[in-house]
Order: structure tokens, then C-alpha cells, then sequence
């Protein structure tokens, strides 16, 4: 029913009303949602099916998800689950999107992401995204509710203007509104659709908005050079076919005259060339008879090319030698009839072809002519409507003014003695006004009085508060400073000690290197060496069985390979990859995200496709929950340091991807050994290489273990220092507070000598501003400037003492109140308004009239009224103002003057 409708409106608007907040929250917390999914797009999740995932887990009602159900399914999607702001974030989203109604609607907010990720269509097709929104809202039967309409043609309305300017249009849909009415409604009221647009862009954040008006600009700019190019191109193409014609018709005058020349000098080659062009011409004009369709099509399609190829050329060398011609014509007189009916031929289709064009020439220009003839005169009528059109509303407007003018008139005599009646009604009345003026005066005194007590205690306890802030400002400067110059001493300390151990650190791998090498030289090595070279010889040439199957797999895994190159390129940098893993075990995380893993990948020289990285990633991803543990990544470590070689040994051993052959590859130097070209020389090689590897990594541990003690110690000694440090601080605020309290009574006495000071100025600044104020007030209401329209001079007229005088007051002369541009002159019992001028060059006008636009005085009814009371109706002249009103009421701001300025007609 409608009854029950106006309701539903009136509601929904109170809580749109209510939410105008929340609504400006709710799409900040959207865009801030927006712009964390591209970090997370590479887990495959979409928000909107986790969102129906959700609705399905509670038997498809969407307003009942709980916040923690929302808040956890959008932070596992986003993969936010360790993030507390974020999900802060989103609570304070479900509190945005429930407090209208006090439910969840998932598809007001589906509907809002959806028009944040397509900028484009909400510039250029609003109508796709309204009619998307409304399939989404609408029930199985194709139709949905009013109020649902409402919400989607005000999902981005912020204020209540916007949302009561939507209800009012909307009002008489019917309850369930479908698809093709809601059509039909839009293409009525497109005013809903700009509105609709205008309130997404202002929602849509900047970096969208601005890159999709950057895409605008660059499509404008393409096509602005696709189309500069369009035209470059035609223009080089005309230029190009005037050249060539050109070239051609200068070619061909040569060609005329080197035959012409050769015509004189060879006789006999100019015979053999006519009777060339004679059979041409004969071969040509039977063509012509044939096939007379194609020749026409020819001719209207290359009419420009047949003149100027065949007539200019062929016509115009056979008219040359016509004598010629005739000659030959003897010894040919088979062929004579054939080319005179070629040439009767081409000359009709000339004239033919000259003869039409120039009569739909004419038919053109006869066709003009009448329009012209027909276009002037619709001018001339058209004119002359108009023109009588403008004379009858000039009439009109002139007789409604005069009217009007009467009219005014007659109100205002009318106005002057109902004032009268009026005055005698009203002097009781002011008598009891004037009473209750002066009470209200006493009372406003008292209440300035007291406020002014309430001002000078707050003055008194905001300096107090300047002055704590000012020390608050001071003391956080100084911990500012103090911060930064103890991080400076940390970075300092940090520095010097870690140069220090750096120094330190490579000497002593260094010297354990030496000692290796010399250790490797010397024959009590030789035992050792040839137990690790036996090893190493047996472990490469061991063929694949049954139950090395798990040492096959590792061998030929792209996993090991790229954790190998991994911690080769880290070791060559002096990072240790098994102490890189346990810093990310003490780290606040303790795992990597798949995202990370490939970054780390990435900023490694590794060449690596993406396809790779994802095999990787998932061999390493044992459980599959989307992160690499610190224990997945050691196993796999332990797996490569077990069967691939020695860690930090350049030489590394696995089967090689593209020849499924075993190799020893040095990925420091690059080589790489096949199983067919291993010989003994280059094993014994690699293991020295890992005897050496595996005491510069024992020197490392060694060495870093001391470190890190040391710099424990270090840490101490500073943490000492900082206690004792703050110990003595507290002594001394203990001891500065108990004499603070001497200071603070100094501090009393000196206030309240500065607080009496302050009174006694303020006391004195207050009596010359109010005097200045009555000053000021008694000069407007008393001084009158009059126009001497003899004199051409303004002189100063004092009502209160009499006197006049052609120099203005010395002080309050710019307040003074200008005279009216026309005064009345009462000559010979006869009244008549001057318009006065000051300049010399310049006479004064006289009318009998009164000037249209300037109002009369409504008290005498004669001078043209200067002034009016804002709080007073009616206008007024100066004497009838001054003695209407009392300067003190101007002077006091109880009552306000202004000019009256004339009413534009």
C-alpha cells in the first residue's frame, strides 16, 4: 500500500540520515581494502567467492554472518591472518555495513567493490554498473524490491542532501519494480544516472581515477596521431600523383620532341613508329566496340587519366601528323574506315561527356539560386516577426512599470497614514518596551560583567597551558635529541664493531685457509684425502638401483639445483644460508610466503621462469598451507648437503636437466663436468675444494659464534652505563621538585602584579573603543551631507548644534552618509527632482517625475529615502530617520542603519 511505502522511504532516509559517518568510514575502509588485494592475487583467491562461500556455510543467508566469521574469511583470503590492523579494519567495516538496517548485506558491498575496480564504466556506462547491481538484488522471478532499488541507485550517497534527493524521485516506483521498469525509470529521470556517476567518482580513489583519465589521454593521444598520420599520408599521396603527373607530362614533351627530331632526321623510323601506332589505335577502338559496357565504366571511373593518357598523348601526336597520316593512309586503306569511326567515336563521347557536365552544372547552380532567393526571404519574415515581437514586450514592459509606479505611489500614501494611526497606538507600547529595554540593559551589564570575570580567568588558565605546553614542547624536543643522539652512538658502536670483526673475521679464515692448504700439501693429509676421494669417485660413478631411488630423485631435482645455486651465490656474498634460515626462525615470523621466496629468487642471479619458481615453491610447500617453514627449508638443505655435495664447496654434484647425464658443476668459475669426461686428476681436485670448503665454514661458525658473545657483551656494558645514567636523573628531578615550590610562589606574586596591570589596560582600551563607537554613531546620525547646486560643492549640515560648514568633520568623515544621486527642489510651489553633478562641465538634469527605481521617504512622503532599519520596515530620508530613531541604539548595536540603494527595473 502506499501508506506502508511512505513509510519504508521515510525510515530508510532517518537511518541514511543517521549514517552519514558510517558511509564516509565505510568507503575509506573499501578503498583501503582495495588497494591490499593486488599485494595477494597470487594465491588465487577471489573476496567475492569467499563471500559466497560463507553465505553457503550458513544455509545461504547472507544476514546472519557473524563479524568474526566476516572478519576471519576476508583476512584468510587476503592472507592478513597475523595482521591485527587490518582485521581492526574490517571489523569497523562490518560495523559500517550493518548499522543502518543492523544486519550484513554482502551484496551492498559486493556491489561497492565492484564499482571501485571499474573505473571505467563508471565514467563512461553508469547505466551497466545500475543494471548489474539490480540483477544482483533481484529475487528468481526477475523483480526486486523498491527499497532494494533505492540502495543501489544511492550505494554511494554520503550526505543526507543526496539521499533525500533520491527518495523524492523515487517514491512512486511501485513495490517490486522489474528489470525493463527500472529501464524505463532511468531513461526518464537521466538526472539519477549523473547523480548515480557523480557520487562513485568522488568515492573512487585518486590513483584509479587518475590512471584511468591517464588511459583517456593516452587513446586521445593515439588516435590524435593515427589520425595526423591519415592525413600525412593523403597529403604525401596527392603530392606524390601531382608529381608523377608532373614528371609524366614533362617526360612526355621530351619524348614528342625527340620524335619530332627523329621524324626529321630518319624518315624511316618515324613510318615504322605511325604504323605501330595506327595498328594500336586499331586494336583500341575494336576493344571499344566489343565491350562498349566496360569502356563506359572506364570512362566515368578514369575520365581524368583517359584525357590526359590517350587524347594529350595518341590525339594530339595524330593531329600533329595529320599530313603524315594521309600518306600512309594510301598504302593502308583497308584500316582507314576502322580509324575514322574510332575518331567519330571518341569525338561524340567527348562532346557527350562535356555537354552533361556542364548542364548538371548549371541545374546545380539554378538549384542555389532558389534556395538563396527562398532562404532570404524566410530572413526577412523572421526578421520582421522578430522585431514586432520585441516593439509589443517593450510596450508591455513600459505600461506595467508606469502601472506599477502608480501603484507604489498609491501604497505608499496609504503606508503614511497607517503609520500615523499607528504612532498614537504604539506609544504605550514603547514606553513598556523602553521599561523592559533598561532592565534588559541592567541585567546585560551584569551578565558582561561577569563574563568578562569568566574571560580573564580563562586567559589566566590558557597562558598556564601555553606555558605547560611550551614545556612539554621543550622536554619532547629534548628527548627527540636525546633519542636521535643515542641511535647515532648505537650505529656508531654497531659500526665499529662490526668493522672490527670484519677485519677479524677474514684474517682468521684466511690463516685457517692457509693452514688447510699446507695441511693438504704435507703427507700426513694423504690417508684422509684418499678415504674422501674413494668416496667421492664411488658416489659419482654409482649407477641408479632400486634402492637409491631416493638419491636418483634428489639428484634430479630442479629444487636442489636452485637451492644449491642459492647457497653458493649466498656464500660468495659471506652469508652462510643455514644461518640466513635460523635469523628467519628468530624472526617475529619464522616462515617465508611463497611472494617472498620469490623476490629472494629474483634478486639473486638466477635465471629462473616463473614456471619454475611454482615447481619449486610447491616441492618445497610440503603441507600446502601457502608458506615455507623454517623446518621445510632445513630439511631440504639437509637433503642437498647429503646427496649434492659439500655446503660451501664450489663443486656441486647432480644429474644434468638437459642430458639426464651426472655432472660436477663449480659454480663459482662456471665449469661443468660430464660423467663421460670425469677423470681422476679433476676428483682429486674437487676434494680438496671440499676439504677446504668445509674449514672455511667451520672458521666461519667459529668465528660468528665469537661474535655474536661479543657484541652480547657489549650490549651489557652499554645497558650498565644507560641505568646508571637514568639513577642519576631521578635523583636530580627528586631534588629540583622539592624547590620547585619557592619558584611557583615567586611565579604567584609576579602574576598577580602583571594580572592588575592588565586589568587597569584593558579597562581603558574598553572606554575609548566604546567612546570611539558613540563618537562615530553621533557624527552619522547628526552630520548630513547636502549637495549646493550653485556652488557645485558639498556642504556639512549638523543637526544637533545648528551649524554648517563646507569642510567635513575632522575625525569620522568616511562614515558620513553620501546624498542620494537625485534631491528635491521645491521652486515657486512647484516640486521637481535634480540629478546633481559636481563637475563644472556637467549640468544638473530636472525632472518633473520622480526617477524610477528610488523609493520615497514613508514618513513625509516627499524626499527620496536615503536610509532604512534593518530592524524597522519602511525607508527614510535623513531628517525623518534621525528623528525616527536614537543614536545610542546604533552606537549600542541593539539596532542596525544601511543605505538604500535604488530598485533596478
Amino acid at each position: 500500500p502506499p501508506e506502508l511505502a511512505g513509510s519504508t522511504s521515510t525510515a530508510f532516509s532517518a537511518s541514511c540520515m543517521s549514517t552519514e559517518g558510517c558511509r564516509r568510514e565505510k568507503w575509506h575502509l573499501l578503498r583501503q581494502l582495495l588497494s591490499i588485494r593486488p599485494s595477494t592475487s597470487h594465491r588465487g583467491s577471489c573476496i567475492e567467492n569467499i563471500f559466497w562461500e560463507v553465505a553457503a556455510t550458513v544455509q545461504g543467508d547472507y544476514h546472519t554472518i557473524k563479524p568474526g566469521l566476516f572478519v576471519s574469511a576476508i583476512s584468510n583470503s587476503l592472507g592478513c591472518q597475523r595482521q591485527p590492523e587490518i582485521r581492526n579494519c574490517l571489523t569497523r567495516l562490518y560495523h559500517c555495513l550493518s548499522i543502518t538496517t543492523g544486519q550484513l548485506d554482502l551484496r551492498e558491498l559486493l556491489c561497492s567493490l565492484h564499482a571501485l575496480e571499474n573505473t571505467r564504466h563508471v565514467y563512461e556506462n553508469p547505466s551497466r554498473l545500475l543494471f548489474s547491481f539490480f540483477k544482483l538484488y533481484a529475487a528468481p522471478g526477475g523483480s526486486a524490491v523498491r527499497s532494494d532499488v533505492v540502495r543501489i541507485i544511492s550505494i554511494a550517497a554520503v550526505t543526507r542532501a543526496e539521499i533525500s534527493r533520491m527518495l523524492m524521485v523515487t517514491h512512486h516506483l511501485p513495490r517490486f519494480v522489474k528489470l525493463s521498469r527500472f529501464q524505463s525509470f532511468l531513461a526518464v529521470h537521466p538526472n539519477i544516472i549523473d547523480a548515480f556517476r557523480l557520487q562513485l567518482w568522488n568515492q573512487l580513489p585518486d590513483s584509479s581515477k587518475l590512471g584511468y583519465l591517464q588511459s583517456r589521454e593516452d587513446a586521445s593521444a593515439r588516435w590524435f596521431c593515427q589520425y595526423a598520420h591519415e592525413i600525412n599520408v593523403k597529403s604525401a599521396t596527392t603530392f606524390r600523383d601531382l608529381s608523377s603527373l608532373r614528371c609524366s607530362f614533362g617526360a612526355w614533351c621530351k619524348f614528342h620532341q625527340g620524335v619530332t627530331r627523329i621524324q626529321l632526321q630518319q624518315r624511316t623510323v618515324s613510318l615504322r613508329k605511325c604504323k605501330t601506332s595506327i595498328l594500336w589505335w586499331h586494336s583500341y577502338t575494336t576493344q571499344q566496340r566489343i565491350s562498349h559496357a566496360r569502356r563506359h565504366i572506364a570512362a566515368v571511373l578514369g575520365e581524368r587519366a583517359i584525357m590526359r593518357r590517350v587524347f594529350r598523348t595518341k590525339w594530339h601526336r595524330y593531329s600533329c601528323s595529320k599530313g603524315r597520316l594521309r600518306q600512309i593512309s594510301d598504302n593502308f586503306e583497308s584500316h582507314s574506315a576502322e580509324i575514322a569511326h574510332g575518331a567519330f567515336i571518341l569525338r561524340h563521347t567527348m562532346i557527350s561527356t562535356f555537354r552533361r557536365k556542364a548542364m548538371i552544372r548549371w541545374l546545380s547552380w539554378i538549384a542555389n539560386v532558389m534556395k538563396w532567393e527562398k532562404a532570404g526571404l524566410l530572413m526577412h519574415r523572421y526578421l520582421r516577426r522578430r522585431i514586432f515581437k520585441q516593439w509589443i514586450a517593450h510596450f508591455r514592459a513600459v505600461r506595467g512599470f508606469r502601472v506599477g509606479e502608480e501603484e507604489s505611489i498609491n501604497k505608499q500614501i496609504w503606508l503614511a497614514s497607517v503609520i500615523k494611526q499607528a504612532e498614537k497606538a504604539n506609544m504605550f507600547v514603547m514606553q513598556a518596551a523602553e521599561n523592559t529595554r533598561l532592565t534588559a540593559i541592567a541585567d546585560k551589564k551584569q551578565k558582561a560583567a561577569s563574563v568578562k570575570m569568566n574571560l580573564l580567568a580563562w586567559n589566566q588558565r590558557r597562558r598556564q597551558a601555553e606555558r605547560a605546553a611550551d614545556d612539554r614542547i621543550k622536554l619532547a624536543t629534548q628527548q627527540d635529541m636525546r633519542a636521535k643522539r643515542i641511535a647515532k652512538e648505537k650505529e656508531d658502536r654497531a659500526a665499529a664493531f662490526k668493522a672490527a670483526w670484519e677485519a677479524l673475521e677474514n684474517s682468521y679464515i684466511k690463516e685457517h685457509q692457509r693452514a688447510t692448504l699446507s695441511w693438504l700439501d704435507s703427507s700426513s693429509s694423504k690417508s684422509h684425502v684418499s678415504k674422501a676421494f674413494k668416496r667421492i669417485k664411488r658416489e659419482f660413478y654409482q649407477p641408479p638401483t632400486p634402492r637409491s631411488i631416493n638419491r636418483e630423485a634428489q639428484l634430479k631435482s630442479l629444487t636442489s639445483i636452485v637451492l644449491i645455486k642459492m647457497e653458493s651465490v649466498l656464500f660468495q656474498k659471506g652469508i652462510v644460508m643455514g644461518h640466513l634460515i635460523q635469523q628467519y626462525a628468530e624472526s617475529s615470523c619464522g616462515f617465508l610466503s611463497h611472494d617472498e621466496f620469490r623476490s629472494l629468487v629474483r634478486d639473486l642471479p638466477i635465471d629462473l621462469s616463473p614456471e619454475q619458481i611454482r615447481v619449486v615453491v610447491g616441492t618445497l610447500d610440503a603441507d600446502n598451507d601457502g608458506y615455507l617453514g623454517v623446518e621445510e627449508l632445513e630439511n631440504a638443505l639437509h637433503q642437498v648437503h647429503k646427496y649434492n655435495g659439500v655446503s660451501a664447496s664450489p663443486w656441486r654434484m647432480y644429474i644434468d636437466p638437459a642430458q639426464d647425464v651426472m655432472c660436477y658443476h663449480n659454480l663459482a668459475t662456471s665449469e661443468l663436468v660430464f660423467e663421460h669426461r670425469m677423470h681422476d686428476a679433476k676428483l682429486m681436485e674437487i676434494t680438496k675444494s671440499n676439504f677446504i670448503a668445509e674449514t672455511e665454514l667451520e672458521a666461519i661458525n667459529h668465528i660468528r659464534r665469537e661474535r655474536a658473545i661479543a657484541w652480547t657483551r657489549v650490549k651489557e656494558d652499554y645497558a650498565s652505563v644507560v641505568m646508571t645514567r637514568m639513577y642519576r636523573s631521578f635523583r636530580s628531578r627528586r631534588e629540583q621538585g622539592r624547590l620547585m615550590w619557592k619558584i611557583q610562589a615567586r611565579r604567584q606574586k609576579r602574576n598577580a602584579a602583571r594580572h592588575a596591570i592588565v586589568a587597569t589596560k584593558l579597562q581603558c582600551w574598553w572606554r575609548v573603543v566604546s567612546a570611539r563607537l558613540l563618537f562615530i554613531a553621533k557624527v552619522r546620525h547628526h552630520v548630513e551631507v547636502i549637495p549646493n547646486l550653485v556652488e557645485r560643492k558639498l556642504y556639512y549640515y549638523n543637526h544637533n548644534t545648528g551649524e554648517c560648514t563646507w569642510t567635513p568633520p575632522r575625525h569620522g568623515s568616511n562614515v558620513l552618509h553620501a546624498p542620494q544621486d537625485y534631491i528635491v527642489v521645491n521652486e515657486n510651489n512647484r516640486v521637481y527632482f535634480v540629478k546633481w553633478s559636481m563637475s563644472p562641465n556637467e549640468a544638473h538634469l530636472r525632472m518633473w517625475n520622480k526617477p524610477s527605481g528610488y523609493r520615497r521617504c514613508t514618513k513625509c512622503l516627499q524626499n527620496i529615502a536615503l536610509l532604512e532599519c534593518v530592524d524597522v520596515p519602511g525607508f527614510f530620508c535623513f531628517r525623518c530617520f534621525r528623528a525616527s530613531f536614537d543614536d545610542y541604539d546604533f552606537a549600542r548595536g541593539t539596532k542596525q542603519q544601511r543605505r538604500g540603494s535604488p530598485v533596478s527595473c
